[in-house]
């Protein structure tokens, strides 16, 4: 097996990689196709580098008058392209209304920022040419401003205000729930004897927030321009009882969270501040949180698990509560439902499992309601608009039409979980921890009558060179199903009984049979291929990393598709057949695709060890695996090797 290694190694070219991390643009593939930014995949993404052009004038909106001072800021769009990231230290001054600047354009389009004292910033957009003039009309304004009141209407002199831009994030701990611990950005200052604050103009200011004896406040920026007066809201009050079966939780770590539904505060993806603050059970398993800020808040346990190396903070028995202001709320954890147990065997891995320095859990299945929004019909025109492109512009057009409706679908969704059906179904989901015992045992305490998702992925912990790593020995998905308990709880477990687990294959192992039906409805078994070499590979449509392979894959079934002692399986793990399918026949990918359906509903990918697709692995003809986790053109050299080596 090592001398098959070593021919591998052997067989793959200098070209097959970009000497000391140079970028270069690649030669053309074969085939060609693109990720969801337009960009080529299958032959490692780099990207050639470009030089923008920029000249502009800066003027000032209500005159026409080019501006004698104001500074440039140059940055990127962010990953997501719904924003920009700065170049702090890039910011340099302009005088007369005029600039030239020259950019650097990578896969990501770069932008202009422009800041003058007395007038609001003004963002240039992404920049698509490579020669652009723009024009700014900067119009005179200041930042967020208002004046902070009491509970009771007076002007609260001296409180502290903080200001969250975009990307910032505040934090509120301890008891009080002061934020004291702020992100490095977060700006504030502190009202005056008339309770009035401002702050300078920024791009992405978003929210003001107060947090002191009298009561809590968030407005955001938008809001704050309407009304200029941020009221201070008296703290709420949470206390309540927590129990483990019919007993009382005694000494056990209650945490109560921010609660919030996705979109909800779009275009950020959460709340402008987070809360983090923990209490102990007593003796009754009491436990109670004088200071919360009105809203949507989450109770939970957070159970002891291992030894604590790890920082763990499990979470179980989540109870999401929306508080008015100074409402004082009654709530119990737990006691509800009946234990779920189980053991889990693991096979192919003979090293020691800390299961008790592991989180695992079970999630409530909750299916999106059909009027729920989401974002399939955009991808799949987007992807479509792509594959009809004929040039960079096209492309270009297709991913700025695709934001629009990621935008516009965004701004639906946050639309629909602020209504009360919306709120109903995010807020039901519930998720409860597996306790493990060191023989790999489990018990999951008060879980509710439901359909739920087991999830079990045990990491091997191992410190490499001062630095803790966990890679992931296995990966266990499956529906379970409670039933109700009478009168509200039962003490009768639901027995899952032996969880066999199998560690990822290594070379020599013997690769397990499979009978499964193709995308085509005929069956396709891997005992059927004895005698050839398999390159099996598990992938799925909704994966952009499998959809990138896909070239890579095309390419080696091209060249050894005639071959009489080679084969190629591919095995989908899509929800539903249909994509599978089309997404087949439209990319022709000729050889023989097996459908696996729903992850957490097969055997196969639990059987074969699979944490993640796409998985590449090539099956000897004796039926054991000869190379696994292959990549790129390491596919082809692969095969091209086992087929050309000397029995």
């Amino acid at each position: 097996m090592g001398a098959f290694v070593g021919l591998i190694l052997a067989g793959l070219s200098a070209g097959d990689g970009l000497a000391g991390g140079a970028e270069a643009e690649q030669p053309p593939a074969p085939v060609q196709m693109f990720d969801a930014s337009g960009r080529p995949i299958g032959n490692g993404g780099r990207t050639a580098l470009s030089k923008v052009k920029v000249t502009g004038r800066v003027l000032d909106a209500e005159t026409g008058q080019g501006l004698p001072y104001f500074y440039l800021i140059t940055g990127t769009q962010d990953r997501e392209r719904t924003g920009f990231e700065w170049a702090a230290k890039a910011r340099t001054a302009g005088a007369n209304g005029a600039f030239a600047v020259t950019l650097t354009k990578e896969r990501l389009a770069p932008a202009v920022l422009i800041e003058a004292k007395g007038y609001l910033p003004q963002c240039s957009g992404p920049i698509r040419g490579l020669e652009t003039n723009l024009t700014f009309l900067l119009k005179k304004g200041g930042g967020p401003a208002g004046i902070v009141l009491t509970p009771e209407g007076r002007p609260a002199a001296g409180r502290t205000v903080y200001g969250s831009r975009l990307k910032d994030l505040i934090y509120l701990t301890g008891p009080k729930l002061t934020p004291t611990n702020a992100t490095t950005g977060v700006r504030s200052t502190v009202t005056d004897a008339a309770g009035r604050f401002s702050f300078a103009p920024d791009l992405e200011d978003f929210a003001v927030v107060v947090a002191d004896e009298a009561g809590f406040a968030q407005v955001r920026v938008k809001d704050l321009r309407a009304s200029p007066e941020v009221r201070l809201q008296p703290w709420a009050r949470v206390e309540g009882t927590l129990k483990i079966g019919a007993e009382p939780g005694t000494n056990e770590t209650v945490r109560l969270a921010d609660a919030f539904a996705p979109e909800t505060y779009y275009p950020r993806s959460f709340p402008p501040y987070a809360i983090s603050v923990e209490t102990t059970t007593d003796a009754a398993g009491r436990f109670v949180f004088p200071r919360v800020p009105p809203g949507d808040v989450k109770v939970f346990h957070a159970p002891k698990l291992g030894r604590g190396e790890a920082r763990l903070v499990p979470i179980t028995q989540i109870t999401n509560l929306t508080l008015k202001a100074g409402e004082a709320r009654e709530t119990t954890l737990g006691g509800q439902g009946r234990p779920v147990a189980g053991r889990v065997v693991m096979k192919n891995f003979d090293r020691p499992i800390d299961w008790q320095d592991q989180v695992f859990w079970v999630e409530s299945l909750s299916p999106a309601p059909p009027d729920c929004p989401n974002f399939d019909a955009g991808s799949n025109e987007f992807h479509a608009a792509l594959k009809a492109a004929r040039n960079a512009e096209e492309k270009e057009a297709a991913q700025a039409r695709y934001l629009e409706e990621q935008d516009r679908v965004s701004r639906q969704m946050g639309a629909y979980y602020a209504s009360p059906a919306g709120r109903q179904y995010w807020f039901s989901k519930r998720r409860y921890v597996l306790r493990f015992a060191q023989d790999g045992s489990f018990r999951i305490d008060d879980v509710p009558g439901g359909k739920y998702v087991l999830t079990i992925d045990p990491r091997e912990l191992v410190e490499k060179r001062g630095q803790r790593q966990s890679p992931i020995i296995a990966m266990c998905r499956q529906e379970i199903e409670v039933p109700d308990s009478p009168g509200g709880r039962s003490d009768t477990p639901v027995d899952l009984g032996v969880i066999n687990m199998l560690a990822p294959l290594h070379p020599g192992d013997p690769a397990p049979d499979f009978a499964v039906k193709t995308v085509e409805g005929q069956t396709v078994k891997l005992s059927d291929y004895k005698g050839k070499y398999v390159l099996l590979d598990f992938w799925a449509t909704w994966s952009a990393p499998s959809v990138a392979e896909m070239p890579d894959l095309k390419e080696t079934y091209a060249a050894f598709a005639s071959n009489p002692r080679f084969t190629m399986i591919g095995l989908n793990l899509d929800t539903d057949l249909a994509s599978a399918r089309a997404f087949s026949s439209e990319n022709q990918t000729g050889w023989t695709q097996g459908f696996l359906g729903k992850w957490s509903e097969s055997e196969v990918p639990n059987r074969y060890g699979i944490e993640s697709i796409p998985f590449v692995m090539l099956i000897d003809p004796n039926g054991r695996v000869l190379m696994t986790d292959m990549h790129g053109r390491t596919i082809k050299s692969a095969v091209h090797v086992a087929l050309t080596a000397r029995e």
